[in-house]
């Protein structure tokens, strides 16, 4: 591979954010529609991104280069009129999750869709050996940002406190920066890295809604969801998001089998409650594992990446 650009330099979160970077994504969206003006490529490959991806869908639809998306945009969370337009501009969709195709049907009739099974089988290791669970550790995880953990770790700090004094935290941090952002808190020691690890080992997890939700689900390791973002995000996103819950686990059974603390709702001592609760009964910890099963055994399996390749290829 070729790396032209390494966009996770300039990952934001959020409308303001997004809106205060906007010239510098239309000086990198353009620079690459020159580069497939060149290039001509067989086909491009789409990953998630649909604020930018979209656009980029329709640029390369009206130079007749073939366009397949990789990992849907949740249309079916939020902006559902997109659906049409990625009918038009996408010729092969590549869905991860099981609900995705039907949707599709439903929606964008002519889009051929196809589901490939979610790849987190393959990077996370197929059948992961069951570990013994540390009855006192409990994993904190706030995001892979700064600003969703600059958001959401002085929430958990707080639930620490709150926490009683035998009980060991550890924060998984992605890197230096956000590590850095959390070694203030004399109970919580801060590892990088370490994650999945921990994940395995943990019983309980209070985590950042994200990635690390169907991480947590993979490894069979309890969790609360926490999530707070900008105000003006988050009144914009309530007007347009569809779905009940953010945490995907929920998304994927239907219901409500993490408990999930949003915005205003990210009280500290509404959380304790919660997670003292989780930590001192084995049977609401064990129901919830059992629910986690059956949405990670519903994603396809191991083979994900394969099955997305061939129909690349074959396209």
């Amino acid at each position: 591979m070729e790396l032209l650009l390494d966009l996770t330099e300039h990952a934001v979160v959020g409308l303001v954010e997004v809106l205060k970077n906007y010239g510098k994504f239309r000086r990198i969206f353009w620079d690459l529609v020159r580069v497939a003006e060149q290039r001509r490529p067989d086909a491009v490959v789409l990953v998630d991104f649909p604020g930018f991806n979209l656009r980029f869908a329709a640029q390369m639809k009206r130079r007749g280069i073939k366009v397949i998306y990789y990992i849907s945009p949740q249309l079916w969370a939020w902006h559902a009129s997109r659906a049409k337009q990625i009918e038009r501009d996408v010729d092969l969709m590549l869905c991860i999750f099981p609900f995705e195709k039907d949707w599709y049907a439903k929606h964008a009739p002519k889009l051929r869709v196809e589901f490939v099974g979610h790849p987190f089988a393959e990077r996370l290791g197929e059948n992961p050996k069951p570990e013994t669970r540390n009855p006192k550790l409990i994993l904190l995880l706030p995001g892979s940002r700064e600003r969703e953990v600059a958001k959401i770790f002085p929430i958990m700090a707080d639930v620490v406190d709150r926490m009683p004094n035998d009980l060991e935290f550890i924060a998984a941090a992605v890197n230096e920066q956000t590590a850095a952002m959390m070694t203030s808190h004399p109970r919580i020691k801060v590892e990088s890295g370490t994650a999945q690890e921990l994940m395995q080992h943990a019983t309980l997890a209070i985590t950042a809604s994200g990635t690390a939700t169907m991480e947590c689900a993979f490894y069979g390791c309890p969790m609360i969801v926490v999530y707070k973002v900008n105000w003006l995000t988050y009144l914009i996103g309530r007007m347009v998001v569809k779905v009940n819950w953010l945490a995907m686990p929920n998304v994927i059974a239907g219901r409500e089998i993490v408990p999930e603390f949003i915005q205003h709702d990210a009280e500290p001592e509404r959380i304790t409650v919660i997670a003292r609760q989780l930590l001192e009964n084995d049977k609401i910890r064990g129901a919830m594992q059992r629910e986690l099963a059956t949405v990670v055994g519903s994603l396809g399996g191991a083979g994900a990446s394969e099955r997305a390749a061939r129909l690349i290829l074959a396209s």
